[in-house]
């Protein structure tokens, strides 16, 4: 692989956030390379490693934020463009089993490890999933509880 494989399209960042508005799994997968590794673990329950493995992650990821909005605050490149990241906010109603009244708002980033070929190899998500079940009224909140402590708490263990 050279250099300029591993290298971040200069419009990568915008078809990124287009193709996750869209809702359009489809079009998420365009910018994937076919073996990429994929490390939502806020989200799903492990790596997912290619693409057609991340189907049921995408699905559930529509049913569970079915009118999500990313918004670019910022995004970032390292010296070389050979990673980078998206720092974004993120919004909408939860599942249908929740109340449909209910809306979240919260930060995340997106983080590009890997380049292959203009498409993305390898990715990591960082965003605040207890913060935007707070809001959706799935979890008590948390009070003046850190993280930790509160999701323990939810289990019946304290910290």
């Amino acid at each position: 692989m050279s250099a300029t494989d591993a290298v971040i399209p200069a419009d990568f960042a915008d078809r990124w956030l287009a193709a996750w508005n869209s809702h359009d799994t489809e079009q998420v997968f365009a910018l994937l390379d076919e073996d990429i590794i994929w490390d939502d673990r806020v989200f799903w329950y492990e790596v997912i490693h290619d693409r057609e493995a991340m189907r049921p992650y995408m699905d559930k990821i529509w049913q569970a934020m079915p009118d999500v909005v990313f918004t670019e605050i910022e995004r970032f490149t390292n010296a070389d463009d050979t990673r980078g990241l998206v720092l974004f906010e993120q919004s909408g109603s939860g599942p249908a089993k929740l109340d449909p009244d209910q809306r979240f708002r919260s930060h995340g980033c997106d983080i590009w490890l890997r380049f292959h070929q203009g498409r993305l190899a390898h990715y990591l998500g960082a965003y605040d999933i207890v913060g935007m079940l707070e809001q959706l009224g799935a979890i008590p909140a948390r009070g003046r509880r850190t993280a930790s402590a509160h999701l323990l708490s939810l289990t019946g263990r304290s910290s």
